[in-house]
Protein backbone atom coordinates (compact mmCIF):
# COMPACT_ATOMS: atom_id res chain seq x y z
CA UNK A 1 0.00 0.00 0.00
CA UNK A 2 2.80 2.41 0.91
CA UNK A 3 4.67 1.54 -2.28
CA UNK A 4 1.66 2.62 -4.34
CA UNK A 5 1.49 6.05 -2.69
CA UNK A 6 5.13 6.98 -3.28
CA UNK A 7 5.89 9.09 -6.28
CA UNK A 8 8.36 7.49 -8.65
CA UNK A 9 9.31 10.67 -10.52
CA UNK A 10 8.36 14.28 -10.96
CA UNK A 11 8.85 16.86 -13.69
CA UNK A 12 12.01 18.59 -12.33
CA UNK A 13 13.67 15.19 -11.77
CA UNK A 14 12.75 14.07 -15.30
CA UNK A 15 14.18 17.29 -16.79
CA UNK A 16 17.45 16.83 -14.83
CA UNK A 17 17.61 13.20 -15.87
CA UNK A 18 17.04 14.09 -19.52
CA UNK A 19 19.78 16.74 -19.40
CA UNK A 20 22.17 14.29 -17.76
CA UNK A 21 21.40 11.59 -20.36
CA UNK A 22 22.01 14.00 -23.23
CA UNK A 23 25.24 15.17 -21.62
CA UNK A 24 26.51 11.62 -21.12
CA UNK A 25 25.56 10.62 -24.66
CA UNK A 26 27.45 13.57 -26.16
CA UNK A 27 30.48 12.85 -23.97
CA UNK A 28 30.37 9.20 -25.04
CA UNK A 29 30.20 10.15 -28.70
CA UNK A 30 33.12 12.55 -28.36
CA UNK A 31 35.26 10.09 -26.42
CA UNK A 32 34.67 7.40 -29.06
CA UNK A 33 35.69 9.80 -31.79
CA UNK A 34 39.00 10.63 -30.06
CA UNK A 35 40.03 7.01 -29.49
CA UNK A 36 39.50 5.78 -33.05
CA UNK A 37 42.50 4.89 -35.14
CA UNK A 38 43.50 7.36 -37.71
CA UNK A 39 42.37 10.42 -35.77
CA UNK A 40 44.98 13.05 -35.33
CA UNK A 41 45.88 13.45 -31.65
CA UNK A 42 46.10 17.19 -32.22
CA UNK A 43 42.31 17.27 -32.72
CA UNK A 44 40.94 19.88 -30.34
CA UNK A 45 39.36 18.52 -27.20
CA UNK A 46 35.80 19.30 -26.26
CA UNK A 47 36.39 19.91 -22.58
CA UNK A 48 34.06 22.91 -22.72
CA UNK A 49 31.20 20.40 -22.87
CA UNK A 50 31.97 19.49 -19.27
CA UNK A 51 30.47 22.78 -18.14
CA UNK A 52 28.22 23.60 -21.12
CA UNK A 53 25.87 20.65 -20.83
CA UNK A 54 25.17 21.06 -17.10
CA UNK A 55 24.62 24.78 -17.77
CA UNK A 56 22.07 23.95 -20.47
CA UNK A 57 20.40 21.49 -18.08
CA UNK A 58 20.15 24.15 -15.40
CA UNK A 59 18.81 26.63 -17.92
CA UNK A 60 16.09 24.20 -19.01
CA UNK A 61 15.24 23.49 -15.37
CA UNK A 62 15.06 27.21 -14.59
CA UNK A 63 12.68 27.79 -17.50
CA UNK A 64 10.47 24.90 -16.38
CA UNK A 65 10.41 26.10 -12.76
CA UNK A 66 9.62 29.67 -13.88
CA UNK A 67 6.78 28.38 -16.05
CA UNK A 68 5.38 26.32 -13.15
CA UNK A 69 5.65 29.36 -10.84
CA UNK A 70 3.83 31.50 -13.42
CA UNK A 71 1.04 28.90 -13.67
CA UNK A 72 0.73 28.82 -9.88
CA UNK A 73 0.48 32.63 -9.73
CA UNK A 74 -2.25 32.60 -12.38
CA UNK A 75 -4.13 29.88 -10.50
CA UNK A 76 -3.87 31.88 -7.26
CA UNK A 77 -5.17 35.02 -9.00
CA UNK A 78 -8.14 33.06 -10.35
CA UNK A 79 -8.76 31.58 -6.91
CA UNK A 80 -8.63 35.02 -5.28
CA UNK A 81 -11.07 36.47 -7.84
CA UNK A 82 -13.50 33.59 -7.31
CA UNK A 83 -13.21 33.90 -3.55
CA UNK A 84 -13.96 37.62 -3.73
CA UNK A 85 -16.98 36.89 -5.92
CA UNK A 86 -18.19 34.24 -3.46
CA UNK A 87 -17.74 36.71 -0.62
CA UNK A 88 -19.86 39.28 -2.47
CA UNK A 89 -22.67 36.82 -3.28
CA UNK A 90 -23.80 36.30 0.34
CA UNK A 91 -24.02 40.10 0.69
CA UNK A 92 -26.29 40.25 -2.34
CA UNK A 93 -28.41 37.40 -0.98
CA UNK A 94 -28.57 39.10 2.43
CA UNK A 95 -29.76 42.30 0.80
CA UNK A 96 -32.49 40.38 -1.01
CA UNK A 97 -33.56 38.79 2.27
CA UNK A 98 -33.29 41.99 4.31
CA UNK A 99 -36.57 42.61 6.09
CA UNK A 100 -38.22 45.83 5.05
CA UNK A 101 -37.15 48.66 7.32
CA UNK A 102 -38.46 52.15 7.53
CA UNK A 103 -36.46 55.10 6.28
CA UNK A 104 -36.07 56.16 9.91
CA UNK A 105 -34.48 52.78 10.73
CA UNK A 106 -32.02 53.21 7.87
CA UNK A 107 -31.14 56.78 8.91
CA UNK A 108 -30.52 55.63 12.50
CA UNK A 109 -28.34 52.84 11.13
CA UNK A 110 -26.38 55.41 9.08
CA UNK A 111 -25.85 57.54 12.18
CA UNK A 112 -24.63 54.53 14.13
CA UNK A 113 -22.14 53.62 11.41
CA UNK A 114 -21.00 57.25 11.27
CA UNK A 115 -20.28 57.18 15.03
CA UNK A 116 -18.18 54.07 14.43
CA UNK A 117 -16.30 55.79 11.59
CA UNK A 118 -17.57 53.26 9.04
CA UNK A 119 -18.21 55.63 6.12
CA UNK A 120 -18.97 52.87 3.59
CA UNK A 121 -21.74 51.30 5.64
CA UNK A 122 -23.12 54.73 6.61
CA UNK A 123 -23.39 55.73 2.93
CA UNK A 124 -24.90 52.34 2.19
CA UNK A 125 -27.56 52.89 4.86
CA UNK A 126 -28.45 56.26 3.27
CA UNK A 127 -28.65 54.44 -0.07
CA UNK A 128 -31.13 51.91 1.39
CA UNK A 129 -33.07 54.70 3.11
CA UNK A 130 -33.41 56.38 -0.28
CA UNK A 131 -34.63 53.19 -1.95
CA UNK A 132 -37.15 52.72 0.86
CA UNK A 133 -38.28 56.33 0.50
CA UNK A 134 -38.73 55.87 -3.25
CA UNK A 135 -40.82 52.79 -2.54
CA UNK A 136 -42.88 54.42 0.24
CA UNK A 137 -43.77 57.38 -1.96
CA UNK A 138 -44.64 55.10 -4.92
CA UNK A 139 -41.99 56.71 -7.08
CA UNK A 140 -39.97 53.55 -7.75
CA UNK A 141 -41.21 50.31 -6.16
CA UNK A 142 -38.77 47.81 -4.63
CA UNK A 143 -37.31 45.14 -6.82
CA UNK A 144 -34.20 43.59 -5.30
CA UNK A 145 -33.05 42.31 -8.68
CA UNK A 146 -32.91 45.89 -9.96
CA UNK A 147 -29.38 47.15 -10.53
CA UNK A 148 -28.01 50.60 -9.72
CA UNK A 149 -28.02 51.33 -13.45
CA UNK A 150 -31.73 50.49 -13.65
CA UNK A 151 -32.44 52.72 -10.65
CA UNK A 152 -30.50 55.52 -12.34
CA UNK A 153 -32.67 55.15 -15.44
CA UNK A 154 -35.81 55.22 -13.31
CA UNK A 155 -34.65 58.35 -11.45
CA UNK A 156 -34.20 60.19 -14.76
CA UNK A 157 -37.99 60.39 -14.92
CA UNK A 158 -38.11 62.18 -11.55
CA UNK A 159 -37.57 65.89 -11.14
CA UNK A 160 -34.04 66.88 -10.16
CA UNK A 161 -32.39 63.46 -10.36
CA UNK A 162 -28.98 64.71 -9.09
CA UNK A 163 -29.37 63.70 -5.39
CA UNK A 164 -30.43 60.21 -6.46
CA UNK A 165 -27.44 60.00 -8.75
CA UNK A 166 -25.05 61.00 -5.95
CA UNK A 167 -26.30 58.19 -3.70
CA UNK A 168 -26.49 55.56 -6.42
CA UNK A 169 -23.06 56.34 -7.87
CA UNK A 170 -21.46 56.41 -4.41
CA UNK A 171 -23.02 53.03 -3.60
CA UNK A 172 -21.90 51.63 -6.94
CA UNK A 173 -18.30 52.82 -6.48
CA UNK A 174 -17.95 51.64 -2.89
CA UNK A 175 -19.86 48.38 -3.06
CA UNK A 176 -18.86 47.08 -6.47
CA UNK A 177 -15.66 49.02 -7.12
CA UNK A 178 -14.32 48.59 -3.58
CA UNK A 179 -13.44 52.29 -3.50
CA UNK A 180 -12.76 53.57 0.03
CA UNK A 181 -15.06 56.37 1.19
CA UNK A 182 -14.29 59.36 3.36
CA UNK A 183 -16.28 61.53 5.77
CA UNK A 184 -16.73 63.97 2.88
CA UNK A 185 -18.44 61.26 0.80
CA UNK A 186 -20.74 60.57 3.74
CA UNK A 187 -21.58 64.27 3.98
CA UNK A 188 -22.57 64.26 0.27
CA UNK A 189 -24.74 61.17 0.82
CA UNK A 190 -26.44 62.71 3.86
CA UNK A 191 -27.11 65.96 1.96
CA UNK A 192 -28.50 64.08 -1.05
CA UNK A 193 -30.81 62.06 1.21
CA UNK A 194 -32.10 65.22 2.92
CA UNK A 195 -32.83 66.80 -0.45
CA UNK A 196 -34.82 63.75 -1.51
CA UNK A 197 -36.64 63.58 1.84
CA UNK A 198 -37.78 67.24 1.57
CA UNK A 199 -39.63 66.61 -1.70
Amino acid sequence: MAAESTQESNLPWQVRQFGQNVSEWIQLQLSRGGSRKGIDPTTPSFEFLDWLLPAISWLIMTVVVAWIAWMIVRALETYAARRQLRRAQPMLQTEAQTPERTTTDWVRQAQEFERQGNWIEACRAFYWATLQLLHDRDWIPHRYSRTDGEYLQETQQLKQPRPFQVLLRTHERSHFGAEPLTAENLQHCRQAYKEIEKR
